[in-house]
């Protein structure tokens, strides 16, 4: 476990930790300076109310557990804090790690098996992570394991278990499942077409309407000009959601950078 050496003098202990190099990735680097200095106080307020809990021998030091602080904090940079509420640990392994599974078939039959996973969320439990994993995160490639565990996490908020549709307006509800079994069709049909590895869209989104949340979730935060133009309704779901537009900075990124 990661003791907090800062936990009893929270505010000033907190402050002072590396958060502009934190900041200095890929994925943050986008936002305005007053998102920033949002973030930053939401991810304060995260490593005083949450434990990383580092396993067969991983080893954080202040400024990768200032990272993954942020990271986790992004996708709540508006909703809020409190949405990270379903869990205190965060476990964090070295590498990805093998678990048994356990699925019911169509006649009813429950089966088990082990499986390597990158990462879990658990309904009523912890958020699992990799290290190897993690660091692959910072990036806007359309991957990003935490946004994938915390977009489950807000996925069960409320309703107790993962569907792909998480809190939101009764009247909202069918569009959104609507527009998201769709992107999950457009995607198989394209693996079919030209096989996983040549997929632009991750094929695991469409294994489970779950998984196509979190997946589109990464894409959204990471890659959001491709998912705009595969799925513009997911796209304007996913803003209106999050309350924030990944695209628009983008955007005005390349404007300033041109």
């Amino acid at each position: 476990m990661f003791t907090w050496p800062w936990k009893t003098h929270v505010d000033t202990a907190l402050a002072e930790l590396p958060w502009q190099q934190g900041l200095a990735q890929p994925i943050f680097t986008l936002l305005t300076d007053d998102e920033q200095r949002a973030l930053v106080l939401l991810a304060q307020r995260f490593l005083s109310q949450k434990k990383l809990v580092l396993l067969d021998g991983v080893q954080l030091d202040a400024l990768r557990s200032v990272r993954i602080a942020l990271l986790f904090c992004l996708p709540v940079l508006t909703l809020g804090l409190d949405w990270l509420d379903g869990f205190h640990d965060v476990l964090i392994y070295p590498e990805p790690f093998s678990v048994h599974d356990n699925w019911q078939d169509e006649a009813g039959l429950v089966h088990s098996a082990p499986a390597v996973h990158a990462g879990q969320s658990w309904t009523q439990g912890p958020v699992v992570l990799n290290w190897q994993d993690i660091q692959d995160s910072f990036d806007l490639s359309g991957y990003n394991l935490v946004i994938h565990e915390v977009a489950h996490k807000l996925d069960a908020r409320g309703s107790g278990y993962t569907s792909g549709i998480p809190l939101m307006p009764l009247r909202e509800v069918a569009l959104w499942e609507r527009d998201l079994r769709a992107a999950m069709e457009e995607i198989e049909s394209e693996v079919e077409l030209v096989g996983e590895q040549a997929a632009s869209i991750d094929p695991y989104a469409a294994s489970d309407p779950a998984e196509c949340f979190a997946v589109l979730s990464e894409y959204f935060f990471t890659a959001p000009d491709l998912l705009a133009e595969r799925f513009p309704a997911m796209y304007q779901h996913l803003r209106q959601f999050y309350q924030q537009d990944p695209l628009s900075r983008l955007t005005a990124n390349a404007s300033e950078s041109a």
